[in-house]
């Protein structure tokens, strides 16, 4: 069957690295508002943020080259339909784990804050502007929740192939 057909090694870890890191993001943000503001637990978990977010940018970015270098499997028949939506969902994917990081960087770059991944800190030599960092800021929030929305359908499309469908779809990615 053509869904057999593995992803190569280099897109499924890169695959699985992103899924880690988005995780980590998303849990030092959600958890970040129990402690109380100026606290150092806050600050250490807002750096796991920054340190996660700017790593699926980085992976991403290694992941978009792969994508360019390797032979994808062919796509699992289907209808035209779904096929659209599978390839609009993992163009929306993309566009979140590419955006929202640099959202996030921009967003600490126009409000005058140092951006402290891996326990670095540098700033971006930009113009303070609260507006545009307020707007950013904003987007991003926005953002995670597309984020949890296109992760959620691109999940639940990945078991319905496995468990539904029964066309092994989600072993290629394994």
């Amino acid at each position: 069957m053509q869904s057999d057909l593995k992803y190569s090694v280099a897109m499924r870890s890169l695959h699985w690295l992103v899924v880690l890191a988005v995780l980590i993001a998303v849990v030092a943000i959600e958890v970040l508002d129990f402690f109380p503001k100026g606290s150092a637990a806050r600050a250490a978990l807002f750096t796991v943020h920054q340190t996660a977010g700017l790593s699926v940018l980085a992976l991403m970015v290694l992941r978009l080259l792969a994508r360019l270098g390797t032979q994808a499997p062919p796509p699992v028949p289907g209808s035209p339909l779904v096929q659209l939506v599978a390839r609009l969902t993992h163009g929306v994917l993309y566009a979140l784990m590419v955006g929202m990081p640099i959202l996030g960087v921009l967003a600490l770059a126009w409000g005058g804050k140092p951006i402290q991944p891996f326990g670095l800190n540098f700033t971006l030599a930009f113009a303070q502007d609260k507006t545009l960092s307020h707007l950013a800021k904003e987007v991003h929030e926005s953002g995670a929740t597309l984020v949890y929305i296109a992760v959620g359908l691109h999940a639940a499309a990945a078991l319905w192939h496995e468990f539904i469908l029964k066309d092994r779809l989600l072993r290629r990615m394994i």
